[in-house]
């Protein structure tokens, strides 16, 4: 939104908007970095979304722009308690980006995975949460000084005012030992479902943007004069128009990978043993004649939900890496858990099933009969099932 029409004056409406907004992300980075925080993601998200909504605030009326709700046909705008109600995130995100392009969609796409994962956390203890969102809210943060500094200068950045945290452990802590704080907490699941899904619904460009989700490797540095005085730690830049800069993060990134990922497709299942998985799960809900076929039904569904190519497209490993990976010495596709997990909730749901394998439809009807009339008729089986890895 930055321009040629950008005042050199900040109005003071705007000031005081932007002095709140940056308050509020150094109280959230404050809640985030202390020892022992039980809220810790909750605090961070609920604070960076009065941060975020302030700085929107701000900018508009920097720009003059109306952020206020109307009244329904009419001009005349909302009042409560004396004052104008003015534009929740969402709206804000709508106004700013409205001409945005593609650099800038990964940074929309961050702040909007936010804002009904607070509305679902915002009374919850949900410390669960912090190793499963690390990647979007460290890029929250990185996207809010970035929007600072276009709009109103350099300034008013905040980096100069954060320091890396302190760390006990090599190793971001797990949460193995939450296991019953997750099972007293009937909506983490649902909250979980949610990021699952969000995530799926992106491109895989924008989902491996760094200004979505922030993921780094951190290398020792090797210190090679004890006497020259040296940083800590150093930003080395991600560009990726520099040629010789992305062949050595590359060359790391390779190094890496060799190292954490010794077993290729380690925990990945072939489409029979999804299937039989899933048959298993929707047997429950469907009873104990339901089919549910690899070679016909389950590629209906990756083409359903977009999680691999078709077979004549020249790219096979542009798949949904959450659900499938293509496998290049075998030329076929695995898939994971999730991808298991995901088609039981999916499929769970009638007329979800119908809608996506029409085909079925006579198969839940005559189940339905049979529970209807107690009758055990057999099953018609019209498929012949081949064994092909699809």
């Amino acid at each position: 939104m930055a321009g040629d029409s950008l005042s050199k004056r900040i109005p003071k409406r705007s000031k005081e908007l932007l002095n709140k907004s940056i308050e509020s992300c150094l109280l959230a980075v404050e809640v985030y970095n202390k020892p022992q925080t039980k809220f810790r993601s909750g605090g961070y998200i609920v604070l960076m979304t009065i941060a975020y909504t302030s700085l929107f605030h701000a900018i508009f009326e920097k720009y003059r722009i109306k952020y206020y709700h109307r009244e329904k046909g009419s001009n005349k705008y909302i009042v409560i308690d004396g004052e104008h109600k003015a534009w929740e995130l969402s709206d804000c995100l709508k106004e700013y980006f409205k001409n945005c392009g593609k650099e800038e969609l990964p940074i929309r796409k961050n702040v909007e995975f936010f804002i009904p994962l607070r509305n679902k956390i915002e009374h919850r203890f949900m410390p669960e949460l912090d190793d499963e969102i690390f990647g979007e809210c460290q890029a929250l943060l990185h996207n809010f000084e970035y929007i600072l500094i276009k709009e109103f200068g350099e300034k008013y950045a905040i980096r100069e005012n954060l320091v890396f945290s302190l760390q006990f452990a090599k190793t971001y802590p797990s949460s193995k030992g939450k296991e019953s704080l997750v099972k007293q907490n009937k909506g983490f699941e649902k909250i979980k479902s949610y990021i699952t899904d969000f995530r799926n619904s992106l491109d895989e460009e924008t989902y491996s943007d760094q200004k979505y989700r922030f993921n780094v490797f951190l290398l020792p540095k090797l210190v090679s004069n004890k006497n020259k005085a040296e940083y800590a730690i150093e930003w080395v830049e991600y560009d990726p128009n520099d040629p010789e800069g992305m062949k050595n993060y590359e060359r790391i990134v390779g190094i890496i990978s060799e190292k954490v990922k010794p077993v290729s497709n380690s925990g990945c299942l072939r489409a029979k043993e999804v299937c039989d998985l899933v048959k298993k799960e929707l047997r429950k809900v469907y009873g104990e004649d339901f089919k549910f076929s690899y070679s016909t039904h389950h590629p209906i569904c990756c083409t359903h939900y977009k999680i691999r190519p078709k077979k004549e497209d020249q790219n096979p490993e542009k798949t949904n890496p959450s659900f499938c990976v293509y496998d290049d010495v075998h030329k076929d596709y695995v898939y994971t858990k999730e991808w298991v997990d995901f088609l039981v909730k999916k499929l769970s749901d009638r007329e979800e099933l119908i809608k996506i394998l029409p085909t079925l439809k006579s198969q839940i009807q005559r189940l339905d009969n049979e529970k209807t009339s107690d009758s055990t008729p057999q099953l018609e089986n019209n498929e012949i099932e081949t064994e092909t890895y699809l």
